[in-house]
């Protein structure tokens, strides 16, 4: 991993993204963290399926515990990916917890998430109102932000150059006035929930 491009592919990353989400020149906080978060939260998935998957050649469900809901869409959870997300080292939480004093409820999240899969609740983010729901978010920002950010990182590091830009963004609207605390947990909330879905099914 080299620091440097990892750092300037997350600037990139925070850079693009609040000016496509810019409207006269200025952005709304919740709704730009949550964008960032949807994409951070599937590059974990993204990170586990090119490692196991693509180059390990092994099935999906031994690498994920898949469930399905009465609209048969398609849930991924699993211990790689929760590595990814909330582990030690360089995953999600430990990256975007660096940019607040005072966190959310890490654990509650998890649980949420997990509660509200296949239901009307998912993918909605909750207590504020943001411009789409994290399926469009997804839809519409993964593949440009995860060719943006792939020559600044190795292989399986999608989701520290993305942990990076979440950070980033979230201590500069923190600067602008933003509540750290809210933010983290606007950015883990879309972050767990995105990391869960078959991007495919996004476009349904």
């Amino acid at each position: 991993m080299n620091s440097t491009d990892i750092s300037r592919g997350a600037d990139l990353l925070v850079q693009r993204l609040t000016n496509a989400m810019a409207i006269n020149g200025a952005v709304h906080a919740e709704s730009v963290i949550s964008a960032m978060g949807c994409v951070a939260g599937y590059s974990c998935q993204a990170d586990v399926r090119s490692e196991f998957l693509l180059s390990g050649g092994n099935d999906e469900s031994a690498v994920f515990d898949i469930y399905s809901d009465k609209n048969d869409r398609h849930y991924y959870f699993g211990e790689l990916t929760d590595r990814l997300l909330i582990g030690e080292g360089l995953s999600l939480w430990a990256m975007i917890s660096r940019a607040s004093n005072a966190l959310p409820d890490i654990d509650e999240i998890m649980r949420y998430v997990s509660s509200a899969a296949g239901s009307e609740k998912f993918g909605v983010l909750r207590n504020c109102t943001v411009g789409e729901n994290m399926f469009s978010y997804l839809k519409n920002l993964w593949q440009p932000m995860s060719e943006l950010s792939i020559p600044y990182c190795d292989a399986g590091e999608l989701h520290i150059v993305f942990g990076a830009a979440v950070t980033k963004l979230i201590k500069a609207l923190s600067a602008q006035g933003a509540d750290p605390k809210e933010a983290v947990r606007i950015a883990m909330e879309s972050a767990v929930s995105m990391s869960r879905v078959d991007i495919r099914e996004a476009w349904r």
